[in-house]
């Protein structure tokens, strides 16, 4: 039988436990307070409560354990539980203070309103449910002194004109076998009242958190064979495989027009990448330089007369460039002069030799006016005329006289310059980036993707000071310096070289139960490169590993479906695998699963 379970909250008022039980849809309510309801704290609600059940034909069941609120409860003869799940019952008709007989009470208005409300109650037909019957103690009390019943016992709700005890909607009992010395009740009033009496009601509130424990571990148990049969399996198959290293070593060469580059033959496209660095810093000028003027003058040279003049003989140059040394200081010719037979008209012919033809000066022969400058400046230079004691460092016979005129013009003029000495001293002083820093720097350029080639290429340094060299350095200034050196890296991308390895090691294996494990591109390198004119051609060198052909698609074949020992024995016979490991995502999975999603395959290479 169904019911309807009202909470009272603390707040309520009796107006609003009254309501709820006029709206209640059941014919049995149990009327659950809190531990703290004042509202329940006074017999009068009781007694409303009681009313307006009986009004509305319905019952109500006092759910609690408090001693307090079961007196008063017992006073208006409403049934009572200590839970939900617990039978209800009425209290014995013997004490007169639970089953709340009347005492006069203090305050006369209330009782006659409680006397009236009783009085009209009276007067109403008794109260029937088509399915039960709760008898209150009173009606209890008149049945058994009508019946002469031998002993008071507690009344329950039982079906009306029933032989067996009612089922209560709450919780159902058990019938327990009376006493075999107990005397069979003469009414049928008595037996029902004896049954309940002796009934064993069992408390199954002790076996609820057992039942939801085992209900929770049945729910967990078949969650987990789910899981561990759909989901959880998984593996990871491990496969290392035996290689064998071969040394590669084949000669290369390069292009610098890109559309010309044939990777496949081994020609590649050589890029580069170029930087310029550049130093700079002070020096103090230490040369010293005279910066006054040079002594000039005039030289002449005499042939003399009666000179013998062959054909050997018979011209006489003095170059520019001739040097003439007088008084001990030297003297540069600046223009040339010459002292021909040629341009002589007057000469006398006579016989030198045998058969050989000579010539004697009538006159002397001059070579004029020859300009020389003071090879230094200074006025030491300046000297009078000479006409002895002249030397020269080419050939000039004795016979011939020479004379200068005057050395004029010289002066001394010393200056502070930019010294070859002082260029050196700064130039080393500079500092430039290591190639290493240089290198690295530009392998950045190229990025990891290249492959280098040879070492930095320099240029030569440029250096520039200011003044420049020789040049007079003012006062107040602080001579500078700048140095740069222009450095070249070439490279070859790593993927056309990749191409080239793996097309001639390919070659090489001839087969296809041989395969490439390590083309070995990440250590590959270049070595005796040579970029001048036509000759751009280097050694392209790396080692590779070759072995057996076992690829993932295989393994998987191999292993879908079957028993891991078997999955290993199938792997472990194919030549060069070397091991086999097969391992599951947990203890109780023994087989690799079909689902090639949840199948890792790692192939390896024995070190």
């Amino acid at each position: 039988m169904n019911k309807d379970v009202i909470y009272i909250e603390p707040e309520q008022d009796i107006t609003d436990i009254l309501s709820n039980i006029k709206a209640s849809k059941h014919k049995i309510i149990a009327l659950v307070p809190p531990k703290k309801a004042g509202v329940l704290r006074s017999a009068v609600n009781f007694k409303l409560i009681s009313k307006t059940a009986r009004q509305n034909e319905k019952t109500v069941v006092l759910i609690t354990a408090d001693e307090s609120l079961r007196r008063l409860a017992s006073s208006v003869s409403m049934p009572i539980a200590k839970t939900l799940q617990s039978k209800p019952q009425l209290p014995e008709v013997d004490d007169a203070e639970e089953f709340g007989e009347e005492k006069p009470s203090k305050n006369k208005k209330e009782d006659d309103a409680i006397e009236e409300d009783e009085s009209e109650d009276s007067e109403e037909p008794e109260e029937k449910d088509d399915a039960v019957e709760v008898k209150t103690s009173k009606s209890l009390k008149k049945d058994a002194e009508k019946e002469s019943a031998a002993k008071k016992v507690p009344v329950t709700v039982v079906k009306k004109e029933a032989k067996k005890p009612v089922e209560d909607d709450v919780i159902e009992g058990e019938p327990e076998a009376q006493d075999e010395e107990e005397k069979e009740p003469k009414t049928k009033t008595e037996k029902n009242v004896a049954k309940m009496k002796g009934a064993k009601v069992p408390n199954f509130a002790k076996y609820r958190n057992k039942i939801i424990a085992v209900a929770i571990a049945l729910i967990l148990i078949i969650g987990f064979a789910v899981w561990a049969s759909v989901f959880a399996p998984a593996a990871k198959i491990s496969v290392k495989v035996r290689t064998t290293s071969e040394g590669f070593n084949e000669r290369v060469s390069f292009v610098n027009d890109e559309s010309k580059a044939k990777p496949e033959e081994g020609i590649f496209f050589l890029e580069q990448q170029t930087v310029t660095k550049k130093a700079e810093g002070e020096f103090q000028a230490t040369g010293e330089v005279d910066k006054g003027t040079k002594a000039t003058g005039k030289i002449t040279v005499v042939r003399p007369k009666g000179e013998e003049i062959t054909e050997f003989n018979q011209n006489f140059s003095i170059p520019k460039g001739t040097i003439f040394t007088i008084a001990g200081k030297q003297y540069v010719v600046t223009e040339g002069g010459s002292v021909n037979v040629t341009s002589i008209t007057s000469q006398t012919n006579n016989q030198c030799g045998f058969f050989r033809p000579c010539y004697k000066l009538k006159e002397s022969l001059s070579s004029g006016d020859i300009s020389v400058v003071a090879k230094e400046n200074g006025d030491s230079y300046n000297i009078s005329a000479a006409t002895a004691g002249i030397t020269s460092n080419i050939n000039i016979p004795e016979s011939y006289s020479i004379s200068s005129s005057a050395m004029t013009g010289g002066s001394s003029k010393m200056v502070k310059v930019v010294s070859q000495e002082d260029l050196e001293t700064a130039t080393s002083s500079l500092e430039m980036p290591s190639q290493d820093e240089i290198a690295s720097e530009l392998a950045n350029e190229f990025g990891s993707e290249y492959i280098f080639l040879g070492s930095l290429k320099q240029s030569d340094p440029k250096v520039v000071t200011s003044p420049a060299l020789n040049e007079e350095v003012g006062n107040n200034i602080t001579p500078k310096i700048v140095k740069e050196v222009t450095y070249t890296m070439f490279a070859v991308k790593r993927e056309p070289v990749k191409t080239y390895i793996t097309k001639i090691v390919a070659a090489k294996l001839g087969d296809n139960t041989q395969e490439i494990y390590d083309n070995g591109i990440d250590k590959a390198f270049f070595e005796s490169f040579k970029n001048s004119g036509n000759d751009n051609t280097a050694k392209l060198k790396t080692t590779v590993k070759t072995g057996p052909r076992v690829t993932d698609e295989m393994v998987r074949e191999k292993s879908l479906g079957k028993k891991v020992g078997e999955v290993q024995s199938l792997l472990k016979s194919i030549k060069g695998v070397a091991s086999v490991k097969v391992d599951t995502s947990y203890f109780f999975v023994t087989s690799i699963p079909d689902d090639t999603n949840k199948v890792e395959i790692n192939i390896e290479i024995e070190e």
